[in-house]
């Protein structure tokens, strides 16, 4: 009831600008795995007696990593702020609390005051707890919004260990009673003496020895790093399930006459190929088995076929394709150190969007990151298009689908070059575990629009665009910022925009605030939705509509968070416009709905039948949302004494569109 009477009230409240408030969430250093951590909330700036803020109200999102923390419990509550005025809990990835006080009066708290201590069971590795700080609120004694409150995130890292380690046992790393000397650190040099470790937490070591007749064995989703040398004379089992791969990076030299053994999961159940890379030198395409192994050729924009026993390059990608999930098994010798790609193909003679497409290949047992490190580049693109189950995702280094950049371990990819020659280089430095925190410290994309297009009876399958306003890019397709759209699995929706060239770009950025035709193919007839996020990458005084040419439809992206329509299948050419200017608001056709305000009522009459509006919404012409409700069956009368008289614009949101209409009120 709490939670729900807080957000209640954070919709009715106006947002204020207030003096300069911090909430911190406390760092733990030098943790040993295994420990249970407290981290206490801390404020300052909300006392009102010392020039600060006095409080009412308070919400906070915190999100962590599961494979280094699990959350426990909430204990020490300030005897101002009990717990029983307290919502607080956790899931596997996120914690979040609200507080509000029990008689609305404005509350002081004294600088640094210790709000609770959040207690996380720690499993191991440096991560980060990091604040939502676009959910995280407070609320003043005015029940108004405060702004320019800075969160600070707080930081886990592990214990440096001790010189030395032995393990003899059967169990999880972090079994402190299986090591002669303390669970391992960075300074640490583990030796598997006897029996068998399972990594399932995110595990670091100086360096590591794994003696004959022993098994340490890397859980999906959990992490080994080993500073300096690997040596291996037992037996190395990375694993992957559907779920997760595991992760080894090791930044010394691989030595041993052990078993180097890599799993990577296919999912081609559903008939839809994967696209691998593999981490090991040496091994040939019979590891796949009866799947069939295509590599990518760039001058007729086609695959081939390989036999089993072709050789599997070392930083190249491979489509694989077969009927029914699978686990293919890499062993040998892996890499630690950077993989040159040289000789990249070029064709000038074939269409621009396959033009110097070269499928290449993460060749690590660890995921790395596109622009960490010192990605070396001639006659290369700036994006990078990675096959995610059933379509490309791309990143150009600082926006895309492609989150972060981050491109999965044994994945392959393609890059694109722009002239003969080319090369890329992938660097050690790049490895990172994909769940570990990004610490990449930039500022985030300004001027970023994003696109979801998906079908509303399967939501679990969809397409991303991006357009971005920045300066010294072009109108037609770029190749220092811009991503060509990649054929994506016919089945499902695809959402792409046109440059000035009619390139089709995945993301499209451009020099100026202009208006961009939008495109989609959408498979199969029915309903479907596009989604627009990053709003807040813009001044707020920028105008965002989106046009539907052939419903005669515009709405305003602010006030409306995504748009409903209805399509026969087909792909909508010239449909779909993106503004960035002012669009008048067109009136529907009026063969759908008969729509009249007799003073005190409106009257909304169907001219065929009857309609189920999901959502009638009643705006002000400077945007303001002044009336709305849901699931209501039209015919039907919303009573209208309570609007000033003026012109309004009413939306209702069916299921077979939305229809907008501008409304003169007497």
């Amino acid at each position: 009831m709490k939670k729900l009477l807080i957000t209640i009230i954070a919709l009715f409240i106006f947002i204020t600008s207030q003096a300069q408030i911090t909430v911190t969430v406390g760092s733990s250093l030098l943790q040993n795995p295994g420990t249970d951590v407290h981290l206490p909330v801390t404020v300052k700036g909300l006392n009102g007696q010392a020039g600060g803020t006095s409080i009412t109200g308070l919400e906070l999102h915190l999100s962590f990593t599961n494979t280094s923390l699990a959350y426990d419990t909430t204990l020490n509550f300030t005897a101002t702020m009990p717990s029983t005025q307290w919502f607080f809990g956790a899931n596997s990835v996120e914690y979040s609390t609200n507080w509000l006080e029990p008689s609305g009066n404005k509350l002081n708290i004294v600088d640094n005051t210790v709000l609770f201590n959040i207690v996380f069971h720690y499993l191991g590795g440096s991560t980060e707890l990091v604040f939502d700080t676009a959910r995280c609120l407070l609320i003043d004694s005015a029940f108004n919004i405060i702004t320019g409150v800075h969160f600070v995130n707080g930081i886990i890292t592990p214990s440096l260990g001790s010189g030395e380690s032995r393990w003899n046992g059967t169990g999880p790393w972090n079994t402190s009673a299986n090591w002669s000397n303390g669970i391992p650190g960075d300074s640490t040099n583990a030796i598997i003496e006897s029996g068998e470790v399972t990594v399932s937490s995110s595990a670091v070591c100086k360096a590591i020895t794994i003696n004959q007749g022993t098994l340490v064995k890397l859980s999906p989703g959990f992490s080994l790093t080993v500073n300096n040398n690997y040596n291996n004379n037992g037996t190395l089992n990375l694993e992957s399930v559907a779920t997760g791969t595991g992760s080894l990076i090791v930044r010394g030299t691989v030595s041993g006459s052990g078993v180097n053994s890599f799993s990577r999961f296919l999912n081609l159940g559903t008939s839809t190929p994967a696209v691998v890379s593999s981490p090991v030198t040496g091994a040939n395409a019979s590891v796949f088995g009866s799947n069939s192994i295509e590599k990518y050729i760039e001058s007729t924009s086609s695959w081939t076929a390989l036999t089993g026993s072709d050789n599997l390059e070392t930083g190249a990608g491979y489509r694989i394709s077969g009927t029914a999930d699978a686990s293919v098994n890499f062993q040998g010798s892996f890499s630690t150190g950077d993989i040159t790609r040289s000789n990249l193909s070029y064709t000038g003679s074939i269409q621009a969007e396959s033009r110097g497409l070269n499928l290449i290949g993460n060749p690590y047992p660890s995921a790395i990151q596109w622009e960490q490190g010192n990605w070396t580049k001639a006659n290369l693109d700036y994006a990078v298009y990675v096959w995610s189950d059933y379509k490309y995702v791309s990143w150009n280094g600082s926006i895309g689908a492609l989150t972060d950049g981050i491109i999965p371990a044994m994945q392959g990819f393609f890059v694109k070059s722009n002239a003969s020659g080319a090369s890329v280089t992938v660097p050690a430095a790049s490895r990172l575990h994909s769940s570990q925190p990004y610490y990449k410290d930039v500022d985030a994309a300004a001027n970023v629009i994003s696109m979801k297009l998906l079908n509303t009876a399967d939501t679990n399958h969809f397409d991303e665009a991006f357009v971005q306003v920045i300066t010294g890019s072009t109108t037609g397709f770029d190749g220092s910022h811009d991503a060509f759209k990649l054929a994506v699995n016919s089945a499902y929706p695809q959402i792409y925009t046109k440059a000035a060239d009619q390139s089709m770009l995945s993301i499209n950025t451009m020099p100026d605030f202009v208006s961009v035709p939008v495109e989609i193919k959408a498979s199969t007839a029915g309903s479907y939705k596009i989604v627009f996020s990053n709003l807040e990458s813009f001044n707020t005084s920028q105008p965002l509509f989106f046009e539907d040419k052939t419903t005669n439809t515009v709405i305003n992206i602010r006030n409306m968070g995504e748009f409903v329509f209805a399509t026969d299948g087909s792909t909508q050419t010239g449909r779909f416009v993106l503004h960035f200017q002012e669009v008048g608001m067109n009136e529907q056709p009026g063969a759908v709905l008969t729509i009249w305000n007799d003073g005190q009522a409106i009257h909304l009459i169907p001219n065929t039948g009857d309609i189920h509006a999901d959502q009638v919404e009643i705006y002000s012409l400077a945007g303001q949302l002044v009336f709305s409700t849901g699931d209501l069956d039209l015919p039907a009368t919303i009573q209208s004494e309570h609007l000033t008289m003026g012109l309004y614009i009413l939306r209702i949101k069916t299921h077979e569109g939305i229809y907008a209409r501008k409304l003169l009120v007497r």
